[in-house]
């Protein structure tokens, strides 16, 4: 009987050894992994040549903080794999450091694989391409074809090259969006909309069936400001009037057929471009300009550089900058385009403790969120100032509603001319389905302890006496917004209420309120966090912390990617509605629409970028 067995016990013992053998490997493999990983950054060091051309290709779009965790960023490095796209500040410091760098002739910028950015984030490189221009370097710019946002950087180039088959697209900027008003009745929905504030929109595209009139006066004002930057960017860089530029744009389709679509001609004499010449030619013109060959042209990437020119400190005294990029959410949800508030304040309270940060620069780029969300990182951020650490805020492209509300605890505000900002106000959404389910032939039934225990149902029509209640819950939530700017800012309560009405400023109009403090960016946040921690220039170091990596689970990130494509769909990213109708997300979006809870109102990816 035992022999029977023995085949089955012999099995057993090779599976045994085979997993064993196979996990030893794994570790083994991981393990000549990790040693070849810390090798490379070790040993591995890049030289910058004598005589060299700094080349900037930004593939894809321009970002301000990495949400992709450091075994990514090592696998990805390791395997060659590029980033999906480009850091700001990155490229922003490669430019200033090459500006004064003896080895750096020139810049080659290739933007044939740019996706694009926000005019805030572009207009934040452009400068920086006009301080290397300003040092007396030349500048050569390349691209098939230069979309709004590739040719306000393009502008700024001394020689701009583009193929007899290229064009140069400017349309100016135009906000709109899909309503859904129309259908929703069609269907039976009603929306219940309680919201304070003149301005604000965000619930529109689910209760009107067009933008009202309000919306259209605050967007203009914004939409006026990004405008007057592109054209006196664009102007500044080209030699040109604002006005030429704008012509441009607006008889862009007479223009060509003028030139009978001969967009390439139409750009050279319009003194758009310097060059009708394909990527060949363009390098053979840098290689003249560096005195080389074109096969044996001196150049150092980005990444490169920045590491070989990376400065060495021995301070120990740093300023942590610490993202706060995307929609606020409670909870540990860790997507791209979200702030998750518990993941955040661990990262605010590690920094708050930790001995050597000195100060703490937040770098804000949200359209806000959850209220709740808002005020627990705005209260984390009370407590580092507590500890007398001082906090400066450098808003991006969005700085807005409970964005806002939270960066009002900071020492400083700063914000660009472009960043929107403010969109002091409220609201809240509920759904209700009684009338789509009497269409279907559905009746709702049942009995309750009391009157209310189903007062909040979406089966059955909200009575009036619950609609004053919930519109109560709105305004007493904007009376503490209003109350919490006023005090935080210093201004009276009489002209932030005037100024608040939901409505969504410029950079530019948010200094002149005072409801930041000054016009600027990074650098201008970090010297201003320096002086306030009483550090001297070259006594600290900057410490740029990544988006926390929280746990997730699959529901969170099914729920929160239908929630921001929502976003998107209603906020005009995308110019028509892809497929079938996404009723899921529109249900999505007025589940979590509580008081205060969803303000993703500012349109990032505008037509017309």
């Amino acid at each position: 009987m035992r022999i029977l067995f023995l085949p089955f016990v012999w099995l057993g013992r090779a599976l045994h050894w085979l997993r064993i053998g196979v996990l030893n490997l794994l570790t083994l493999a991981i393990l000549l992994f990790l040693i070849a990983f810390f090798a490379y950054k070790l040993f591995y060091h890049v030289a910058v040549p004598d005589d060299a051309a700094l080349l900037i290709a930004p593939q894809g779009s321009l970002f301000y903080s990495q949400s992709e965790s450091w075994q990514s960023r090592a696998l990805n490095h390791l395997d060659g794999r590029k980033p999906a796209g480009v850091s700001i500040r990155q490229m922003v410091q490669a430019i200033d450091r090459a500006s004064t760098d003896a080895r750096i002739h020139l810049l080659e910028l290739n933007l044939s694989d740019f996706s694009g950015g926000s005019i805030t984030q572009i207009d934040t490189v452009a400068r920086a391409l006009q301080r290397f221009r300003a040092h007396g370097k030349p500048i050569y710019a390349y691209a098939p074809d230069y979309s709004q946002d590739a040719y306000l950087l393009a502008a700024q180039a001394n020689h701009i090259y583009m193929p007899k088959l290229g064009t140069v697209l400017i349309t100016g900027f135009s906000t709109r969006g899909l309503y859904f008003k129309g259908l929703l009745d069609k269907l039976g929905i009603t929306v219940y909309s309680f919201r304070q504030g003149k301005y604000k929109s965000a619930m529109e595209p689910l209760t009107v069936t067009h933008m009202s009139k309000s919306a259209q006066v605050e967007n203009a004002a914004w939409l006026k400001v990004w405008w007057d930057t592109y054209l006196q960017n664009v102007a500044k860089g080209r030699g040109l009037k604002t006005t030429q530029v704008s012509r441009y744009a607006d008889q862009l389709p007479e223009l060509l057929e003028n030139y009978q679509g001969n967009a390439a001609e139409l750009a050279l004499k319009q003194g758009l471009i310097t060059c009708i010449g394909d990527e060949h030619a363009f390098r053979q013109a840098v290689a003249a300009a560096l005195k080389q060959t074109p096969k044996h042209i001196k150049k150092i990437g980005l990444h490169a550089y920045l590491a070989a020119t990376k400065p060495s400190t021995t301070a120990n005294a740093k300023i942590a900058v610490i993202p706060i990029d995307g929609m606020l959410v409670t909870g540990d949800t860790p997507l791209p385009g979200v702030v998750a508030a518990q993941a955040t304040i661990k990262q605010l309270d590690r920094v708050g403790h930790e001995a050597s940060v000195k100060a703490v620069v937040l770098q804000v780029n949200s359209p806000g969120g959850d209220v709740n969300a808002a005020q627990a990182i705005r209260a984390t951020i009370l407590r580092i100032r507590k500890a007398h650490k001082p906090v400066i805020v450098s808003m991006g492209t969005l700085g807005a509603s409970g964005a806002y509300w939270l960066s009002t605890a900071a020492d400083r505000i700063y914000a660009h001319p472009t960043t929107l900002t403010a969109d002091i106000g409220v609201f809240a959404l509920f759904p209700n389905y009684a009338g789509l389910l009497k269409k279907l032939g559905i009746h709702y039934s049942g009995i309750a302890t009391t009157r209310n225990a189903n007062a909040l149902s979406p089966f059955s029509p909200m009575g009036k006496n619950v609609q004053k209640a919930l519109q109560a819950v709105v305004d007493n939530t904007y009376a503490d917004f209003v109350n919490l700017v006023a005090n935080a800012r210093h201004i009276p309560l009489s002209k932030v209420e005037h100024d608040a009405q939901g409505r969504a400023w410029s950079g530019l109009d948010a200094y002149h309120l005072g409801l930041v403090n000054a016009l600027g960016g990074m650098p201008q946040a970090i010297q201003e966090a320096a002086k306030l921690a009483k550090l001297a220039k070259g006594k600290y170091q900057v410490q740029y912390l990544p988006q926390p990596i929280p746990a997730n689970t699959i529901p969170q990130w099914s729920n929160m990617w239908s929630l921001a494509s929502l976003r998107d769909v209603i906020l005009g990213k995308n110019p028509a509605l892809p497929g079938v109708i996404p009723v899921e997300q529109i249900r999505l979006l007025i589940h979590e629409a509580h008081p205060y809870a969803l303000m993703a109102y500012l349109p990032v990816g505008l037509q017309g970028q």
